[in-house]
């Protein structure tokens, strides 16, 4: 095998910084006589062109500043977490740029291949030196070009960059089109949901409107505090971090207190409550889950207001549903008190919520259909953790001086 050197970044790319300009400089892309100009809302895992912006190209003062094939495009100041972020430019159908607070990374076509580059700088292990490169302000990181340019990249010969490149580009794809599997099994519960029930902003199909309050059987009720120092062993407790997108994360990672019998029967759950977080970021606040079959005894923390709905009136899934989407969302925004950090909001305010009811059945067969939609993503998402696994050892592989095998 040959022997892989190692070298600095700055030793086999260039950094171009973008272009600046003013808000008021922007036009609608494709306008005549402009040039489309990339921010950090188009650095995803591959260059998201949905939404383009353009400027005139007075702004460009450099012809280097010009995208071209094979190109890296990197956040260069951002909050921290997203910082160091890169996606690959292949050939565009437009004249493009950079702007400033994104920049152009060019590898020399003499001494790097981009797509081993790219590869190497998307890496988790990379991220997070790309990341340990930054300034942090206030609100955002900075790279520091410097620092950045002065990481060290494996390099082997140019035939064996092509070689690990495409091996990890090929394991890449399938990985993308897992998640892609994914995406369209979330889109298709979503329209299914317009078609059965419309609109909940609208409501164009006219049905029935209560205060969720109507249909509540038992709470809210807060849950309990316990200070740090009872954390550690006992009782498994839900957190406002334990759950997303309806759904308790984990039940198995859940951190464990310490409490009475008195506690645990006062604050316990059972499958099928509805968990409300009360005090979080505007963005967080009233998320909300449906807990379910629980193996043990599971207790919930003071941040959230636990709820038991009224079966005979509505199916908790459903609601869980409604109370995460964007209606229910702007009538909680509405209803919170902003503190300096956070928002919140109490019981009353989540009793007074405006919800449409349709028939329980109609919401017992959207329960259903979502259960078998969970159930093919559960396969899939099974199979996209082994492919991410996968392209994750590779990578280190690569990247720590072992070349992966392939055809």
């Amino acid at each position: 095998m040959t022997p892989t050197v190692s070298v600095r970044l700055g030793d086999i790319a260039d950094y171009i910084r973008g272009i600046t300009f003013k808000p008021t400089d922007v036009v609608p892309a494709h306008s005549p006589g402009s040039v489309v100009c990339m921010t950090t809302k188009n650095v995803q895992e591959s260059l998201d062109e949905t939404k383009l912006t353009a400027v005139s190209p007075r702004f460009v003062k450099r012809e280097e500043q010009y995208l071209q094939h094979g190109d890296l495009l990197v956040s260069s100041a951002n909050s921290w977490n997203l910082v160091g972020k890169v996606t690959f430019v292949s050939a565009l159908p437009y004249t493009a740029t950079a702007g400033g607070f994104i920049s152009i990374l060019r590898t020399r076509p003499d001494r790097a291949d981009p797509r081993y580059v790219y590869s190497w700088l998307a890496s988790e292990q990379t991220q997070r030196q790309a990341r340990a490169c930054s300034r942090q302000t206030t609100n955002i990181a900075n790279l520091d070009r410097m620092r950045f340019l002065n990481l060290r990249i494996p390099l082997p010969s140019l035939p064996e960059q092509r070689r690990i490149a495409a091996i990890l580009d090929k394991v890449d794809a399938v990985r993308r089109k897992r998640q892609q599997t994914l995406d369209l099994a979330d889109q298709f519960l979503r329209s299914a949901f317009l078609d059965m029930f419309g609109d909940p902003v609208t409501n164009p199909k006219g049905w029935p409107t209560l205060r969720l309050g109507e249909l509540i059987e038992e709470g809210p009720t807060n849950g309990l505090y316990r200070p740090s120092s009872d954390y550690g062993s006992g009782t498994p407790i839900v957190r406002i971090d334990s759950y997303s997108g309806g759904d308790v994360v984990s039940l198995a990672g859940l951190r464990r207190v310490r409490l009475d019998e008195a506690d645990v029967a006062k604050y316990g759950l059972c499958e099928n409550d509805v968990l409300v977080n009360r005090v979080n970021a505007p963005s967080h606040l009233g998320k909300t889950a449906i807990v379910p079959a629980l193996p043990e005894p599971i207790v919930f923390e003071s941040n959230m207001m636990r709820l038991r709905v009224a079966r005979s009136s509505s199916d908790p899934f459903f609601l869980v549903t409604l109370l995460n989407g964007p209606a229910l969302k702007r009538q909680i925004l509405r209803r919170a008190r902003d503190a300096v950090n956070q928002s919140s909001i109490n019981q009353d305010d989540v009793r007074s919520l405006t919800v449409m009811v349709p028939p329980l059945k109609l919401q017992s067969a959207y329960r259903e259909l979502a259960g078998r939609v969970a159930r093919l993503r559960g396969n899939s998402d099974g199979a996209s953790a082994e492919v991410r696994s996968l392209y994750g050892a590779l990578t280190k592989r690569a990247f720590g001086g072992d070349s992966p095998r392939g055809t």
